[in-house]
C-alpha cells in the first residue's frame, strides 16, 4: 500500500481509509502494543523526559540470573542509581540524564541456534516459544520496565509513536565476551549505542579497544561486571540435576520449568 502511494496510484476509498488513521487512533494502537503496565510508568513522565531504551538478543538457552542482572544494573548506570554490585559509578559524565528506562529481551529463532548446537554435535534443548516463555518466567519479578520483543529493536518506533512528547534514546546490551568475539566497538555511534556488560577476563580488552578507537564513552557504554554464568554451565547442571548450583544460576520458576520439563522428555 505504501509504494502504491509513493507512484500516485489512486488506491479503493475503503483502502485508502485504513490508511487514514487520526492521531488518537494511531495513539491506541501503539498503546495496544505495550504492556499496560509499561504504558503508565511512560505515561506519567513529564513532557520532554528522556527515556533510555535497553535491548538484548541472544540464544538465551536457557535465561539465567546473569541476564536479568544485567537489565537491573545496566538500569542502575543509566538512572544514576547505586549498584549493589560495585559501589564504583561507571556512569559517563557526558551521559543524557534519564528519567525512566525500559528493556526488551527477544531470543534468536531455531535455525541459528540449531547451527551453533550443530557445530558441537548437540541438539538444540529447547524451542523458540520454550525459550520464550523462560525469559517471561525470567522477569516476572524485575518490575513493569521489563518485557520482551519478537525482534530485537521493533518497540522503539512503537513508543516513539506512542509518546511523541518523549525523548527515546536505544541502546544494545551485549556481554564483553560477544563484544570482543565480533568486535561490537566499531558500530557504535551516536544512533547506534552501546552498554557493554563487564565479564571477568574481557572486560579490559573490551575497555582498551574502545578506548584505542577514541569512542564516545556515551556512545559506548562500559557497565558493571557480572557474576559469570552461562548457558552451558546451566544445561551441564540441568543434565546432572544438580539443584544446588542451579538455583545460583536460574530463577527459580526457570529452574522447576526446566527440571519437570527433562523428567517429562526422559519418559
Amino acid at each position: 500500500q505504501k509504494i502504491l502511494l509513493v507512484l500516485g496510484t489512486t488506491m479503493p476509498k475503503n483502502q485508502n481509509k485504513q490508511l487514514c488513521h487520526s492521531a488518537n487512533t494511531t495513539t491506541a494502537m501503539s498503546q495496544s502494543a505495550l504492556p499496560q503496565e509499561m504504558y503508565d510508568i511512560l505515561n506519567v513522565l513529564d513532557d520532554g523526559s528522556t527515556v533510555a531504551i535497553v535491548t538484548l538478543l541472544g540464544s538465551l538457552c536457557p535465561i539465567t540470573k546473569a541476564h536479568v542482572q544485567a537489565f537491573i544494573e545496566a538500569r542502575r548506570l543509566l538512572l544514576a542509581e547505586e549498584s549493589d554490585i560495585d559501589n564504583d559509578s561507571n556512569r559517563p559524565p557526558c551521559l543524557e540524564t534519564f528519567q525512566e528506562m525500559v528493556g526488551f529481551i527477544s531470543v534468536n529463532p531455531d535455525a541459528y541456534v540449531s547451527h551453533k548446537f550443530e557445530r558441537n554435535g548437540e541438539i538444540l534443548p529447547l524451542k523458540y516459544k520454550e525459550r520464550v516463555e523462560l525469559v517471561q518466567l525470567a522477569i516476572t519479578d524485575v518490575g513493569p520496565w521489563m518485557s520482551t520483543e519478537e525482534f530485537e529493536g521493533e518497540t522503539c518506533l512503537t513508543l516513539q509513536r506512542c509518546f511523541p512528547r518523549l525523548s527515546f534514546i536505544h541502546f544494545t546490551m551485549n556481554g564483553a565476551d560477544d563484544v570482543l568475539r565480533y568486535r561490537k566497538w566499531r558500530w557504535a555511534c551516536e544512533n547506534n549505542r552501546f552498554i557493554t556488560m563487564g565479564r571477568k577476563g574481557d572486560t579490559e580488552k573490551v575497555v582498551q579497544a574502545a578506548a584505542k578507537r577514541g569512542l564516545n564513552p556515551a556512545y559506548f557504554v562500559m557497565g558493571t561486571e557480572l557474576p559469570d554464568i552461562s548457558s552451558t554451565a546451566v544445561r551441564d547442571a540441568l543434565s546432572e540435576r544438580d539443584c544446588s548450583a542451579l538455583a545460583e544460576m536460574l530463577h527459580p520458576n526457570v529452574m522447576k520449568w526446566c527440571l519437570e520439563h527433562q523428567t517429562s522428555r526422559q519418559k
